[in-house]
């Protein structure tokens, strides 16, 4: 991918027009000086003559009148032709950028989950904010840099056309000072790579500081350990690689800047030596070489940020080559009706990042009923989290099966059952509005919930939207349980809800909405360690080291006595 073929793909007719008009723009630029010099060049006849007899065009005297009016139609033409240029790939431009986006939104979204776990999300905000903008401001100076390259080549024609000996000196000066400039430039762009590699560690670190600040408050000994060993190291990495790059670049560039100044210095005290050239033919190359020198310094100068762009297009391609795509079908029509879920010699290995450490589970042998309880329990490290990804189909295990009833989830159903799928991780994140429902059939329903999660006074639902997501943690642990019941899925995995409820709400929870959800015939799954719950129910799944160590299942009495409180239950959620 680079800048030209992403913006030839996106509108190749308004390229082409844009090039053209920018073409002719640069053309009509390199014609100005010799139309003036046609004029300075008859002087002595043409203008004593024309002078006697000055053209009267509103109240102004105007001596060469042909030459005055070809002179103001070709800056027309050139106001009209470089604007019109700019705009349109300025449009380009803003189109490449939110395609890029939009393209970076569907692949993240379209990603298997480790391999996104894998990247990291540091990385994909940084190309986000970071690479995208550089990308637009690269683009955005094709158009001028297009212009400028083209009075370049036809200021260098006239100077063919002048003086063929100078000509051919001035290419050598510019082979010459383009070497010259490009050496420091690359040195330049090394380090802006590096200072961009930084950026996503410098990104990392950031967002440990937003989401570590209050840990971060209660020690000063830790602040200053973090700010000195972690944020301020990778924040003076990119400072010393950007002020490095910067401090070569800036040089370069103003080296680019005087380049014609010091070719028409060579051309006027030393050239003159060896040549013969006319004092006619010196004033035309002055003024070429004069004309010339800021297309140069814009060319010279545009190529930093080009660069840039291009080291940032670069690593928006690396990135979009480590974000695979599931190789799903498009199927999402529901799947005939399944009363149990299997699992049979299930595997999964995390993938390993580098440090030779990689953990993985099973083989597993589960079955999860719709109608029933399950809880998983285990201590840190025994797979939970890898096993509920698995349950809910995001992890695709590395072998054995999955089966939804009579059906193995494979590339053609997977998307179709993960439809029938409501989940609530530790990390999940809350969104302000139902997702896929017609928001005006959900008032009722909504305020229902509200008052029922005792949420009425803190949040109300209006016009689609939920007023305020600023609650606390349990709170929005609630609001998204209301969410996952409305959206009414038929298997339901909590991870460690209850967690961070008070313990009303974790009667609520465990003594009624659980046994709920199983009236109606969903699939309940419960990440927890809450053991006080444990005989609610209808099996508990201990895990230890990535295998299933045993399945529990409580006493008889304690059934009996779930089944009497199944009705208040059932009338308070359903």
């Amino acid at each position: 991918m680079n800048l030209f073929a992403a913006f030839s793909r996106r509108a190749p007719n308004t390229i082409f027009v844009s090039i053209i008009l920018g073409g002719l723009a640069g053309a009509c630029y390199s014609f100005l000086i010799p139309l003036v010099l046609s004029v300075l060049r008859d002087a002595d006849s043409r203008f004593d003559t024309v002078s006697s007899a000055p053209t009267q065009l509103f109240l102004l005297e105007i001596s060469n009148a042909p030459f005055a009016l070809v002179f103001t139609v070709v800056c027309l033409f050139i106001l009209v032709a470089r604007t019109a240029s700019q705009v349109m790939l300025t449009r380009v431009a803003i189109d490449v950028a939110s395609e890029l986006r939009t393209t970076m939104y569907e692949r993240l979204v379209g990603a298997p989950i480790p391999a996104l776990e894998s990247i990291g999300s540091s990385k994909l905000i940084a190309a986000l904010t970071t690479d995208v903008p550089r990308i637009v401001m690269g683009a955005r100076m094709l158009p001028d840099l297009l212009i400028n390259m083209v009075t370049l080549v036809g200021m260098l024609g006239f100077l063919l056309v002048l003086n063929r000996d100078v000509f051919w000196f001035v290419i050598g000066c510019i082979v010459f000072g383009v070497i010259t400039y490009q050496i420091p430039m690359f040195v330049g762009r090394r380090y802006f790579m590096r200072a961009r590699r930084n950026i996503d560690e410098l990104q990392e670190s950031i967002r440990g500081l937003i989401h570590g600040v209050k840990e971060l408050k209660l020690s000063d000994e830790k602040r200053r350990a973090y700010f000195e060993t972690v944020l301020l190291r990778h924040e003076k990495d990119v400072q010393r690689d950007e002020k490095m790059g910067h401090t070569i670049v800036r040089t370069a560039m103003n080296y680019g800047d005087l380049l014609s100044f010091f070719v028409i210095g060579s051309i006027v005290f030393v050239f003159v030596n060896y040549r013969a050239v006319t004092n006619q033919e010196l004033i035309g190359v002055v003024m070429a070489l004069l004309y010339i020198t800021g297309p140069v310094s814009i060319v010279l100068n545009f190529i930093p940020q080009i660069a840039i762009a291009r080291v940032s297009m670069n690593r928006v391609t690396a990135l979009f080559k480590q974000i695979p795509a599931e190789q799903l079908t498009n199927d999402r029509l529901p799947r005939r009706g399944w009363q149990n879920i299997r699992f049979d010699q299930v595997t999964y290995q995390h993938p390993d990042k580098g440090d030779g450490a990689s953990f993985g589970v099973g083989p597993i042998d589960l079955e999860i009923r719709r109608g029933e309880i399950t809880f998983i329990v285990g201590g840190n490290g025994s797979g939970k989290s890898t096993l509920s990804k698995l349950i809910t189909l995001h992890y695709r295990p590395a072998a054995g099966t999955i089966q939804f009833g009579e059906e193995c989830i494979d590339d053609e159903n997977i998307g179709a059952y993960r439809e029938s799928i409501g989940v609530i991780y530790s990390d999940y994140y809350l969104f302000d509005r139902v997702l896929g429902k017609d928001a005006a059939q959900l008032q009722e329903t909504v305020d229902h919930y509200l008052a029922v999660l005792q949420l009425e006074r803190k949040v109300t639902y209006r016009d689609g939207r939920f007023s305020t997501l600023s609650l606390s943690d349990g709170q929005r642990r609630r609001l998204a349980l209301l969410i996952a019941v409305i959206e009414d899925k038929q298997l339901y995995l909590f991870d460690e809800w209850a967690a961070d409820q008070d313990p009303t709400f974790k009667e609520v929870f465990y003594n009624e909405i659980l046994p709920a959800l199983r009236a109606k015939g969903k699939a309940v799954v419960a990440i927890t360690h809450d053991d006080r719950y444990f005989h609610l129910a209808d099996r508990i799944v201990v895990l230890e080291e990535g295998k299933v160590a045993r399945i529990d299942t409580p006493s008889a009495d304690h059934v009996v006595a779930r089944q009497e409180r199944r009705g208040r239950a059932f009338s308070l959620v359903g």
